[in-house]
């Protein structure tokens, strides 16, 4: 059988693969930096109720994260729990600013002064 014919298929589901590949390599993993920010933080991301400031241990573990990370993590069901501006407003009140214009859940945080889209 030709070398041509094997080879040739191999490549294009290779590159395919890589096509498809939703970022998969070199990709932080932060889900449990995700999870325990949710955890400590609950009461200042919670949906639907007015941003409350972020208590102390809400501070110390968003300082020890990677929150641009967890920021860019939020799933679309997660969002249904939490306010993603709340979690904006937790990272600059704890001194660990998520950089404007980053990925927040599903949405851009884009802000003009305190305007936040």
């Amino acid at each position: 059988m030709n070398t041509r014919v094997i080879i040739q298929p191999r490549v294009f589901a290779l590159v395919i693969t890589f096509c498809l590949m939703p970022r998969a390599w070199c990709e932080k993993d932060c889900h449990g930096e995700r999870l325990l920010f949710m955890h400590k933080c609950d009461l200042s991301i919670k949906r639907g109720i007015a941003y409350m400031h972020p208590n102390d241990n809400c501070c110390r573990t968003v300082r020890k994260i990677d929150m641009l990370c967890v920021c860019e993590s939020i799933t679309p069901q997660e969002e249904e729990r939490i306010d993603v501006h709340h979690a904006y407003f937790v990272s600059q009140d704890c001194h660990k600013p998520v950089p404007t214009g980053n990925k927040c859940g599903s949405n851009f945080l884009i802000h003009f002064g305190f305007l936040i889209i």
